[in-house]
């Protein structure tokens, strides 16, 4: 939620005429045989359990099918896309985009709230699937008007009552477990399931009886029951009309699974006797989570008995943990042979196998052994066979997805290494954080043998001035003057071992002459670093001029105003600043006198005072008079030096307005404006309303003593209470408190009285996202860019404070009045603590982990990247366009193929597309341990400049002319009262920190 309450229309115009019109619902249009989400899901899901990653009979996917993992088809390669569609006149669909968990969205679903972790495993399949081809233009048209949000609760237990009449006791037998383990298995939401969460759940089924005409499932109804036929026969009704029929081993209500959606047809027992399984929704999706998330954190301590991983960072071990395959082996079975090409590491998880080399037994390995490191490491062939010698579950990885998660892994260890080592050397605070980067990409790694002299004092030959050791030990010794012979003699200075650095001195000091000598102890590796690989990281040979560089950085990056320059910009105002002292007493600035120049505090101390009267005093590193650089005002109080000599680092208005200039200045003032100002609740006065939702609605408000405007968020306590989402609407609260971001709503403060809870929020005038596409038609590339780039940039500052958004779509970004976004509407964002199991979001931009219900992490927000870039760039959206009901929309998201419109002909595009809709999130880009950085890096942004966006340096593809508001682009009838006022009340306790 934001300045505007996020909405979805009820009915939208389609961005394709390629889309049928005003389509009915696909249970009330099925021919005979089919009967909406209560007919059997075979085809589809079958094809998923035999294409899963992980399968279910234990064996492992191959190199090719990884490389179909994406979408179906190779990430690197196009898919032919289809064009069948007519290009012709503006048509329109019911709008399916319905946000499931969203706070002020149409037809809200509360899902089971379940947090923990656990390992997914993701379907693969390759279910044809055409895409609607769009036109080259996107048509305009006025929107339909917003629907109140209706957030459905769970209504569970209204069906579970009505079974509760029909509940029977019954042993499984082996058949029964048959009958319901193939029926999982054809499922589609169980198709990625492995056996153990397949036997669980058929442990889980409860025995229904029911008599000729009893009703199982009513239409309209909402529904929390999957069912399976386990005799007799059960017809299916759409409008009191017979749709279909259905016995034994067919399942129905799979949807429910999901989510407690209403019923779409009515199943009533046709036979004299009939039975059914079933399991309800609450106790499928717990059932998932608590073996799930037992699973990943045995997995994830499997790992931690690897030796060669204990040097990767918690964060790179659980991308690996939820990378890690499950592969079972029966007795006798060869898990790897002898003289094989070896590419895969094994851990057992249970069970125990032989080791034997030319047929000799060699030893038993056992729960928590591992083999196969080195086949990880050096491509080496297996060099024993290992045999399970009973039934044996293993997890495993292969170097290639491993490559993909995580990178070269013994450069990845190299580098955690050397940057551990750095943070423990002087020599790190010399380095910014791309110099870190760019300094270990530089380093030399070198091999030794045993007793081998690296370094002495002809390493000016050399040029070496700073090492990491590797791999190994290493002695050092020290020149020194031996007082009884005169003569030069080594002493031992110190023994170096792993994650070790030596030569900070020659760092610190780069003339300073090489006085040491260094020598193996045994074989060794090391990181070396030459006298120009650090001048050429650091810009120069002047170290003290580094040291000023990088705290002025250091300091400015901190100050509200300035954080979010673009790289240039902090450089050049940087630069800009010179040097001058004060001595003791001296006046730097004098009260009532206009300001125009920034002060830094680089040595010494100064004091603040107002009429003569001493206020504070400030020291190192401390700042005053930024306010000089953007406003033409008198000084409110006077500053002098305080200590014998004060040495400020100094920059002139004029210099600063040279620097930041246009767009990037008046939204710097526009900030320091905002923080600026104490707002009080009775000094608001309501302009007008400009938007509205489920729980109230969003006003544009003046602030009277200033003028400033901003948006005013009206919550009604009854909905938020009646709704119970008292929890959701105070973390919402704490998210958007901590958020300081340009291309994010910026909550300045809230309120409270006995009827409302109140959000206060900047004022954005450019309207939606999804308005503005829909102005500039089917955008281009540097269009593309620029509003991925900005949804990248916010959505990329969130995750780095560990919070996933889970609704991202163009409704709910915003564009402020220079066109740049906003990202509105936190009532679906959680701050993640492992890993979440909510249904939250919108169906058509879900990750297909979010749909499965095993578990999912910030990566669900990548996925959507994809679907926002296919519809800025093809204009219809990747999955389930044309889709009646949600069942549909989840079943395309899962298993439909990715496949583009004719005329998109931007291979980047279409690669970088396929790769953020890439069913395996381990192998999603952007979510392997280089985090955004591969999506920033990719050949589509190969021409873009994120540092100029980050200035505003770039001209927004759509330039607002005027103030745009939701309600503006919706029908209202509601008219603005003249005496519209706020009374603010007593307190509460849920909503004390409002």
């Amino acid at each position: 939620m934001g300045a505007c309450i996020s909405k979805n229309s009820s009915a939208r115009v389609s961005r394709s005429s390629a889309l049928s019109a005003s389509k009915q619902t696909v249970a009330a249009s099925a021919p005979p045989g089919a009967a909406g989400d209560e007919t059997s899901a075979t085809g589809a899901a079958e094809e998923a359990s035999r294409n899963s990653l992980a399968r279910v009979d234990g064996t492992r996917a191959s190199a090719a099918e990884l490389e179909r993992a994406p979408d179906g088809v190779c990430p690197d390669r196009e898919e032919p896309g289809t064009a069948n569609a007519e290009q012709g006149g503006v048509t329109e669909k019911k709008d399916t985009r319905e946000t499931l968990a969203g706070m002020n969205s149409p037809k809200t679903l509360e899902a089971e709230a379940q947090e923990d972790d656990l390992k997914r495993e993701a379907p693969n399949q390759d279910v044809p699937s055409e895409a609607p081809e769009g036109p080259k233009e996107k048509p305009g048209g006025d929107r339909k008007p917003a629907q109140k949000a209706i957030l459905k609760q769970d209504d569970s237990h209204t069906e579970e009552e009505k079974l509760n009449a029909h509940l029977a006791y019954r042993e499984k037998t082996p058949a029964d477990f048959a009958l319901i383990q193939d029926s999982l298995k054809a499922n589609l939401v169980c198709s990625s399931l492995n056996e153990g969460e397949i036997d669980a759940l058929a442990v889980a089924m409860q025995f229904f009886t029911f008599k000729k005409g009893d009703v199982v499932t009513k239409q309209g109804e909402p529904g929390s029951y999957f069912f399976i036929i386990h005799s007799g026969t059960f017809d299916v009704l759409v409008n009191d009309k017979r749709v279909n029929a259905m016995d034994k081993g067919k399942a129905f209500g799979e949807i429910a699974l999901i989510h407690n959606t209403e019923r779409s047809a009515t199943v009533v027992a046709s036979s004299t006797e009939g039975a059914l399984w079933g399991v309800q929704r609450h106790t499928f999706r717990e059932t998932l989570k608590q073996l799930s998330s037992r699973n990943f954190a045995e997995n994830r301590q499997f790992l931690a008995s690897v030796k060669f991983f204990e040097m990767l960072t918690e964060a790179q071990k659980n991308v690996i943990t939820n990378a890690l395959v499950v592969e079972n082996f029966k007795p006798g079975q060869p898990i790897v042979k002898e003289g094989d090409a070896g590419d895969v590491l094994y851990i057992l998880k249970s069970g125990k196998a032989k080791v034997s080399i030319g047929g000799r037994e060699i030893r038993m390995l056992r729960k928590g052994d591992y083999f196969g490191e080195r086949a990880l490491l050096y491509k080496e062939p297996r060099s024993a066979t290992i045999t399970a010698e009973e039934f044996t579950v293993c997890v495993s990885i292969g170097r290639e997805l491993l490559d993909r998660v995580l990178g070269n892994l013994q450069h990845v260890l190299f580098r955690n290494i050397m940057v551990e080592a750095l943070q423990q050397s002087k020599v790190y605070e010399l380095f910014q954080g791309d110099q870190l980067s760019k300094l270990i990409e530089a380093a030399v790694v070198k091999d030794y043998g045993a007793d081998y002299v690296i370094l002495d004092k002809e390493n000016k030959t050399k040029g070496i001035r700073f090492f990491f050791v590797l791999e190994g030990e290493l002695s050092v010794y020290a020149y020194a003057q031996n007082p009884a012979t005169k003569e030069e003699e080594r002493k031992l200075a110190a023994t170096l071992k792993r994650g070790q650095a030596f030569g900070e001195e020659y760092v610190l000091n780069p003339t300073r002459p090489f006085n040491h000598y260094v020598k193996s102890v045994g074989p060794c590796k090391l990181a070396l670093f030459t006298s120009s690989v650090l001048t050429a990281t650091l810009g120069g040979e002047d170290i003290d001029e580094t040291l000023d560089f990088n705290n002025k950085r250091a300091i400015i990056r901190k100050m509200y105003i300035f954080r979010y320059l673009s790289d240039h910009q902090m450089t050049m105002l940087i630069k800009a600043f010179k040097t001058v002292r004060y001595m003791s007493g001296e006046y730097i600035i004098k009260e009532g006198e206009r300001g125009t120049r920034f002060f830094i505090i680089k040595a010494g101390e100064v004091a603040i005072l107002k009429n003569n009267k001493r206020l504070r005093t400030l020291g190192r590193h401390d700042y005053f008079g930024e306010r000089a650089l953007l406003y033409d005002e008198p000084r409110t109080a006077s500053v002098c030096a305080n200590s014998a000599g004060v040495d400020l680092w100094v920059v002139d208005k004029s210099v600063f307005n040279e620097i930041i200039k246009g767009p990037m200045l008046a939204h710097l003032e526009e900030r320091i404006r905002m923080q600026d100002t104490k707002v009080e609740f009775q000094d608001l006065q309501v302009v007008r309303v400009v938007g509205r939702g489920t729980f109230g609605t969003v006003k544009l408000v003046r602030h009277v003593p200033t003028d400033i405007r901003y948006a005013l968020k009206c919550v009604s306590r009854r909905s938020v209470i009646a709704l119970s989402q008292q929890q959701h609407i105070r973390l919402e609260r704490e998210i958007m408190a901590e958020n300081d971001h340009p291309f994010i709503i910026r909550l300045v403060r809230t309120f409270r009285d006995k009827e409302f809870l109140y959000f206060l929020t900047e004022l954005v005038t450019g309207g939606e996202l999804y308005d503005a596409i829909r102005k500039l038609g089917l955008l281009a590339r540097s269009q593309a860019q620029f509003y991925l780039a900005s949804i990248v940039l916010a959505i990329e500052y969130l995750h780095e404070r560990n919070i996933a958004y889970r609704d991202l779509k163009p409704e709910n970004i915003l564009l402020d009045s220079q066109g740049y976004v906003k990202l509105i509407d936190f009532g679906c964002a959680k701050k993640m603590q492992g890993r979440a199991y909510t249904l939250v979001g919108t169906p058509h931009y879900m990750a297909p982990e979010v749909i499965l219900g095993k578990g999912y992490t910030l990566t669900a927000d990548t996925w959507a990247f994809g679907v926002c870039l296919y519809e800025f760039m093809c204009g219809p959206l990747p999955f389930g366009n044309d889709a009646e009901d949600q069942l549909e929309i989840f079943r395309d998201i899962l298993t439909g193929k990715l496949v583009f419109p004719h005329y998109v002909t931007d291979q980047d595009a279409i690669n970088l597309m396929k790769r953020l809709l890439c069913r395996l999130p381990e192998v999603r880009i952007g979510c392997s341990i280089n985090g955004y950085k591969d999506i920033k890096e990719h050949a589509f942004f190969g021409d873009f400049d994120w540092d100029k966006l980050a200035g505003r340096g770039l001209p927004p593809p759509l330039a607002p002319k005027g103030e745009t508001y939701a309600e503006d682009t919706e029908q209202s009838s509601f008219e603005l009262d003249e005496d519209d006022t706020i009374v603010l009340e007593d307190e509460y306790d849920w909503d004390k920190d409002f």
